[in-house]
């Protein structure tokens, strides 16, 4: 009896101490994921503007097309609602930076499940840039989502890409916060 008390208090203080150390790691992931969201905040600073990139991949080539025009629609129109200038592709040859924001979604229709994905996806805010090593060409990633996965039907699958693009829209504007409008004259007099 005594033994099987004794196991029972070193089972539970090896669970107690788990418990404390998985703490301190979630703690400092948290603190982690706030210092590399501030840096993300800072790349995106003293940006002009943005041009849309969504590339989805899957088998079937209608769906692909379909969601692919569907998603670009979507995300031009919340940076539009957002007062956030889109960069037409034919024009950002000329945009310093090139910047470009790729949103990049792969589905997978699982067989048994009529209108039921499996998808992976990533937003990305990446510009040109040059390696200091040797100033040869690169691409930089200013910002970035991370990558997620879910099981999901297109419509809720679009839902949940464009609550990542509002997180990028949030940051872009906290790093380019936009000059209060002027109000008219007329208005000003009472």
């Amino acid at each position: 009896m005594k033994a099987k008390r004794c196991w029972i208090y070193v089972t539970s203080g090896m669970l107690f101490l788990l418990s404390f150390f998985a703490g301190v790691i979630t703690f400092a992931q948290v603190a982690d994921k706030a210092q590399i969201q501030q840096e993300f905040r800072r790349r995106l600073s003293e940006s002009d503007g943005i041009s849309v990139i969504v590339s989805v991949i899957t088998k079937e080539k209608s769906v692909e097309e379909s969601m692919t025009s569907r998603l670009q629609e979507d995300v031009e129109r919340e940076l539009e609602n957002s007062e956030i200038k889109i960069i037409p592709k034919e024009d950002l040859e000329y945009a310093p930076g090139r910047p470009r924001l790729g949103v990049y979604l792969v589905m997978y229709q699982e067989p048994n499940l009529k209108d039921m994905y499996l998808f992976s996806f990533r937003v990305v805010h990446f510009e040109d840039a040059s390696l200091a090593r040797n100033y040869k060409y690169a691409e930089g990633v200013c910002w970035d989502s991370g990558l997620y996965i879910g099981r999901e039907r297109t419509a809720v699958m679009r839902s949940v890409v464009k609550t990542h693009v509002q997180k990028y829209i949030n940051d872009y504007l906290a790093a380019n916060p936009k000059p209060p409008k002027r109000q008219k004259k007329e208005q000003l007099r009472y």
